[in-house]
């Protein structure tokens, strides 16, 4: 789902971007600055880990852009809540012991693990994997995007806003930084506004629990939010 909804953010980017040299809105007296608060839904997952499945949490938090030219360029930021974590397809047992894709759970010492923590040595015991089983992993967090965004003014309360740029956050419950890339496009409606964007991580994450741990994997999510500019 999280490559769908990526691949087709960047079709309606790369659609809406020509457009500019259609409208004349970049000719008329944009707003220095907005704020506002944003609320919808995500789908986060490991996107580098065998047969992840998205995560589907709330996304909610404060948005601010500011004019940066004489075009309706903007730099927009702010501060957003996301469950930045995964689910998993299956599980993979091993004398009761569970491997879930890059998950090992602790509990004996006959096998041992790559570094991602598949198995890939059994000195005893009974191997059988169980496709039905799910396991999720959070992984709540705090992201600060910065991105660069062109408002493209359709007529006088109709804005499509296209953005591209960088993200940082901070996951409370791996307590690990992540940065990234962050894309997409909104489109305002007088002082309402729905936007859909993607976040892909740059960072290996590493997290550990009482049970599990978890390392070398990379953030993927998207979102669809609605909010208001004030």
């Amino acid at each position: 789902m999280i490559k769908n909804i990526f691949l087709t953010a960047l079709v309606v980017l790369t659609t809406a971007l020509p457009a500019t040299a259609r409208f004349n809105g970049a000719n008329r007296e944009a707003p220095a600055a907005h704020i506002g608060i944003r609320a919808g839904v995500g789908f986060s997952e490991y996107g580098n880990l065998n047969r992840p499945k998205e995560l589907i949490t709330p996304v909610g938090g404060v948005h601010l852009d500011i004019k940066v030219a004489k075009l309706p360029i903007y730099i927009e930021t702010g501060a957003y809540y996301m469950d930045m974590g995964t689910k998993f397809r299956d599980r993979w047992y091993y004398n009761g012991n569970h491997y879930n894709n890059g998950i090992y759970y602790e509990g004996s010492n006959k096998y041992r693990y790559d570094e991602i923590g598949r198995p890939y040595r059994y000195e005893s015991g009974s191997y059988y994997r169980n496709d039905a089983d799910q396991y999720t992993l959070h992984n709540h967090s705090i992201m600060v995007p910065l991105a660069l965004s062109y408002h493209i003014y359709l007529n006088d309360n109709l804005v499509l806003q296209p953005f591209t740029g960088v993200y940082g956050s901070y996951g409370f419950t791996s307590e690990e930084w992540d940065f990234g890339i962050r894309e997409g496009i909104g489109l305002s409606f007088g002082h309402l506004n729905v936007s859909i964007g993607v976040n892909v991580g740059l960072l290996d994450q590493k997290q550990k629990t009482k049970d599990i741990w978890v390392e070398d994997a990379n953030h993927v999510s998207a979102y669809f939010a609605l909010g208001v500019n004030f």
